[in-house]
Formats: structure tokens, C-alpha cells, sequence
């Protein structure tokens, strides 16, 4: 499976990635920053550059996917309610069904 990961290069996001392509999927991982990019390459997975407040890139990620594993997060607490409104954005555009 195809499997799009928002947070790949985070401290869990990085394992779990880890998992999946040793499962043998493939992984697009998220990735905001060089930095990232190099990490997720370095990893095996394939790169989606964007970032959580970009949600046209996001839809687009997500729409290439099987799946979708969000693990991203803003932690800057200063703007929680921000945060939390830009997070749930991103989830509704990468698929989340609410029910």
C-alpha cells in the first residue's frame, strides 16, 4: 500500500515509517524543511514537500495514498487554539470521516 505520513520525521513518526516500509509499503512522507527531506530519503521513503497549514499540498498527498497516518502536530502551546483549528483542517482535507 501506498501510505501518505504527516509527522515521518518526528521521534514516533520516524519508527512508524520504519515499520511500514519494512512491511514492505511504500511511503510518502510529509516533509516542511530540507532537513526532512533528507531524513525521509535517507529512511526509503518518498517525499511530499508541504506543511500542515498548506492544505492544497496536503490534499494532494493524501489523495496519492491508500492510506493516511496523521502524526503532526504544531507544539507551539503559545497558539494552541490556532494549532488545533490548523490541525483539524488538515486532517478533514487528508480524509477523515467524522461519524
Amino acid at each position: 500500500m501506498r501510505i501518505f505520513v504527516t509527522g515521518a520525521t518526528g521521534f514516533i513518526g520516524s519508527a512508524v515509517v520504519d515499520e511500514l516500509i519494512r512491511a514492505g509499503h511504500q511511503v510518502v512522507g510529509l516533509a516542511r524543511s530540507d532537513d526532512a527531506a533528507a531524513a525521509l530519503t535517507t529512511a526509503g521513503a518518498a517525499v511530499h514537500r508541504g506543511s500542515l497549514d498548506d492544505l492544497d499540498s496536503l490534499y494532494h498527498g493524501a489523495a496519492t495514498a491508500d492510506g493516511v497516518i496523521h502524526m503532526a502536530y504544531i507544539h507551539d502551546f503559545s497558539i494552541y487554539d490556532k494549532a488545533v483549528i490548523t490541525d483539524l483542517s488538515a486532517m478533514k482535507v487528508s480524509g477523515l470521516q467524522e461519524h
